[in-house]
């Protein structure tokens, strides 16, 4: 097996664009989310951090939103075509946690497009 293969952190490091979708309808909307992946240095450091934050729990549950909000926000690196009412919304660090903690619909998108790999190593 070639070992190139093997290497993701520098394709999760680039991170990828995630096209995100209406979620009224479902349909594929505009908006996207330019993120890391969960093989980034920015995925592993924002999760040691939470895991620290929440050493003194029996158990970690990752598919809840509040536990995630700061991770996934560490990993949003920019984004387009977002709008809060008629203005562009500017992405900064603080808009980006803003954002999670305030649409867990988005967090969700965004939490099953991180965890596959194949979207940032275009396997």
């Amino acid at each position: 097996m070639d070992l190139n293969r093997l290497a993701t952190v520098e394709q999760h490091e680039a991170g990828a664009e995630c096209q995100l979708h209406d979620p009224q309808t479902g349909k594929p909307d505009d908006g996207v989310i330019i993120i890391q992946g969960v093989d980034s240095k920015a995925w592993r450091d924002a999760q040691k951090k939470q895991r620290r934050k929440n050493k003194d729990e029996d158990e970690i549950d990752l598919f809840d939103h509040e536990y995630l909000y700061p991770i996934i926000a560490a990993c949003i690196t920019g984004w387009q075509n977002l709008k809060k009412g008629k203005e562009k919304f500017e992405y900064s660090e603080e808009n980006a946690l803003w954002l999670c903690e305030n649409s867990p619909t988005l967090v969700t998108q965004l939490f099953s497009f991180v965890i596959n790999r194949e979207n940032f190593t275009g396997d």
